[in-house]
């Protein structure tokens, strides 16, 4: 996960010791699954057709380089260079732009000792690719530092990267990949230890990618809190004998010189001391040690017109086999999501997939899943709507999904807005898949991609140019074509057909799109309708403790008299605004459910109102109450003709999104 939207998010509220602990047991998780590529992918060994050495007829090339993270890092540059000349080794040295002063007397004495400089990113926060405008931007400032330091190499932060947006830069190299690491936010590794010229579409230009062969230090010795550097050695001369780049990445700021007290992030300097050591004594006059922008200038000049060598045919080389049974995770976390995803559970198992569901307990979910056969494993709950509670709860159901999710395995996770899902798949590098239909909602962590109705228009979701996949309709014609009515619904609330029934969901309190506006609205319209003879209503409280206790202490004398009915058990949403004459919610699905099924809906939702409900109130089968006063001037509370059929010949929206589905799972986008 590392320094992921969430991860940043998070760190907010916890202290370094609690955010180290996170993160190496994300590292022991990852571990276990990824074992067979890490640290060894064997596949990166194949050399580049028309491979015909290093200069000089060195075996291997190495490169060492230092990322300077902070104040703290710089002050330690200079004992570093020291450590790294003592035994006849040169390196560079990476500084972030804008997060501290790199003084010019120190980058003055990095040049004038053979070492060299490059450009670590402008700031060492979020990820700089995360849209062509946000890089765009930054690109020009860092062209600007990289002319006044007189450097031609870059390295993005935390590993994030985009070859093609990296154009963008007036660059001879750029490394910010890595032939294989699990374990960093954007896990796509080259697949390769060799570096690979990548070529510009619209001119001549390119540059040099200088992947890191080595695990990093950071890793290493500060999260798995390795006591040697066996796995350094075991990694370095399996490169050594097929003949590629060791490229290692350390940083000044963990490492402690001269007997230094070690904190919770830092390891002894002597460490990687000892490995230059190792290197220097078993492969004397075997290595070609180079700095970035020699090895970049060997390749562009030897290297650059060999199409094997270039960044497409480094891509395909590396194509996975699609062979095995895919597993899909579906995490339904609210109750609108169970009669959503049941068609969608039904349409996978139906193409041969594999499916691991997980419910959280709160809302009804687990009530619904029952009610609609849908197996699932329980795990985790809802702990209230402070944002601190938000944020705990978040963590803890995280951790709790880990281990059922780690022992499945899913090659894709689908939700519809879990955070707790979305974030955990970040962390165990799982593609996901976000299903929305409200363009304002607050993420945590960045789903891989975001499929969303076509009604939303592409500029509604920011940041997913090329992640944004659309499916037609509304989401819930996936579902209401499957719908069959049952009388014996009325019969168990005890309504008679000669009442005029009301569906009434009162708004989402806890949510964080609420506004309090729908709360006066909600008390208004219930008022409003209490006055009305031969009405019932029927109340589905969102909260079966906090907010059924205060209708009833709100309204006691006509829930005393039945005027008011909160049902005692989970009930069939679909059916019971079926045998309804309208609908009132403060709330989205239900809405809609009503919208797709013909029955006239009103709105007491006060949030931004999303482009689906806009559209359903333009086209009349939505109608918005905005105030108080509309209730009197809108609101139509008359019975309404039942005999209408429901259109269950139109599959078109559920086809679609399991089509979706299917060609994310066999990576056809």
């Amino acid at each position: 996960m590392y320094k992921t939207e969430a991860y940043y998010f998070l760190k907010l509220f916890l202290p370094r010791r609690m955010q180290l602990a996170i993160r190496r047991q994300i590292v022991r998780w990852k571990l276990a699954r990824y074992r067979h590529i890490w640290p060894i992918d064997r596949n990166a060994a194949q050399p580049p057709k028309g491979w015909n050495g290093w200069p000089d007829g060195k075996k291997f090339a190495l490169v060492l380089t230092h990322d300077v993270e902070s104040l703290k890092g710089v002050r330690k540059c200079r004992q570093l260079m020291e450590l790294d000349k003592s035994l006849g080794f040169k390196s560079s040295f990476n500084f972030v732009a804008t997060d501290y002063t790199v003084p010019e007397e120190l980058r003055a004495d990095i040049h004038n000792n053979g070492f060299e400089i490059g450009m670590h990113g402008l700031r060492h926060d979020r990820n700089p690719f995360r849209s062509q405008k946000v890089f765009e931007k930054q690109a020009v400032e860092i062209n600007r530092y990289m002319k006044e330091w007189g450097i031609s190499g870059f390295r993005s932060p935390s590993m994030y990267h985009n070859l093609d947006m990296l154009h963008l830069l007036d660059i001879a190299y750029d490394a910010s990949t890595f032939d294989t690491d699990p374990f960093e936010p954007q896990p796509d590794g080259m697949g390769t230890i060799f570096p690979f010229w990548v070529s510009s579409d619209t001119d001549d230009k390119g540059y040099v990618e200088l992947p890191y062969t080595l695990p990093q230090d950071f890793l290493l010795l500060c999260l798995m809190k390795e006591k040697t550097i066996d796995i350094w050695k075991k990694k370095l001369d399996w490169i050594v004998e097929n003949g590629g780049m060791a490229l290692l990445i350390t940083h000044p700021d963990y490492m402690t010189f001269d007997g230094v007290k070690i904190r919770c992030s830092e390891y002894p300097a002597d460490l990687y001391k000892e490995l230059l050591v190792y290197i220097r004594e078993k492969y004397d006059g075997r290595y070609w040690n180079a700095l970035p922008r020699e090895v970049a200038d060997y390749w562009k000049n030897n290297f650059r017109r060999n199409s094997s060598l270039q960044f497409d045919s480094i891509k395909e080389g590396n194509h996975m086999s699609e062979n095995k049974k895919k597993r899909v995770w579906i995490d339904l976390d609210n109750s609108p999501h169970v009669p959503f995803f049941k068609p969608i559970i039904n349409e996978l198992t139906n193409r041969g997939y594999d499916l691991t569901i997980t419910a959280r307990d709160c809302f009804q979910v687990c009530g619904l899943a029952d009610l609609m056969h849908v197996k699932y494993e329980k795990i985790g709950k809802h702990y209230g709507k402070h944002i601190l509670l938000k944020v705990a709860g978040l963590l803890i159901r995280s951790s709790q999904l880990a281990p059922t999710i780690r022992r499945a395995k899913p090659d894709l996770a689908i939700s519809h807005g879990s955070r707790s899902q979305v974030l955990l798949s970040s962390l165990l590098n799982i593609p996901s898949i976000v299903i929305a239909d409200y363009e304002f909602v607050q993420i945590v962590a960045r789903p891989t991609y975001i499929l969303a109705p076509e009604l939303i228009p592409d500029n509604a979701v920011k940041g997913y140019k090329r992640r944004l996949l659309k499916y037609p309709g509304i989401k819930e014609d996936v579902y209401v074509p499957f719908f069959e009515p049952d009388p014996a619904l009325m019969d168990q609330l005890g309504i008679n057909n000669g009442e005029i029934i009301i569906t009434i969901r009162p708004p989402a309190t806890e949510a964080h799109y609420h506004n309090p506006e729908s709360e006066i609205l909600f008390k208004a319209i219930v008022d409003y309708i209490g006055q009305v003879p031969d009405t019932r209503m029927v109340m589905l409280p969102r909260n079966e403790v906090k907010q059924t206790a205060w209708i009833k202490d709100t309204w006691t004398g006509w829930c005393n008299e039945r005027k008011i009915i909160i049902p005692d058990h989970v009930v069939d949403g679909l059916n019971l605004i079926y045998y309804s004459d309208l609908v009132v919610s403060g709330g989205g699905t239900m809405n809609r459910e009503a919208a797709a099924m013909g029955v006239p809906v009103y709105s007491i939702f006060r949030g931004k109102i999303g482009a689906v409900d806009h559209y359903l109130s333009e086209n009349g089968r939505l109608t918005l109450l905005e105030s108080v006063d509309d209730i009197q001037q809108k609101l139509n509370i008359s019975r309404r003709d039942k005999s209408s059929s429901i259109d269950k010949s139109n599959k078109t929206t559920l086809n679609k999104i399991v089509d979706t589905i299917e060609e994310v799972l066999n990576e056809k986008r």
